[in-house]
């Protein structure tokens, strides 16, 4: 076997849960930090893989991740961009029912900085 893998897709990644995604069954993932520090994993037979958060990332910060096949063929990189807020706001209408073609819609966001 001289083919590398793919290069591992990441999921979106924040500031505190574990990095996680996907890449070939079996591969070794090496996680690069943008402090230069590395975590090793191997992907499950479905793929998926994760390792710790190391608990200083920022928003923007660029992670990177290879793939290692047991033939010893490394991957291109894969990168992330750590999102400080990677949830959706949670929006609530008043449940009003009314004949008005044009009605005034009420409601909220749970969320102070949703635009």
């Amino acid at each position: 076997d001289t083919v590398a893998p793919n290069a591992p897709v990441l999921d979106p990644i924040n500031a505190t849960d574990p990095v996680s995604g996907q890449a070939e069954p079996g591969s070794t993932v090496t996680v690069t930090y943008p402090d230069g520090t590395t975590a090793t994993v191997v992907a499950g037979t479905d793929g998926s893989w994760s390792v710790p958060n190391p608990g200083n990332l920022v928003d923007g910060d660029t992670v990177t991740a290879t793939a290692t096949d047991p033939a010893g063929n490394t991957s291109l990189p894969g990168t992330g961009t750590v999102s400080a807020d990677i949830t959706a706001p949670v929006v609530a209408l008043d449940d009003v029912l009314t004949n008005d073609s044009t009605p005034a819609l009420t409601g909220t966001v749970n969320d102070p900085t949703a635009t």
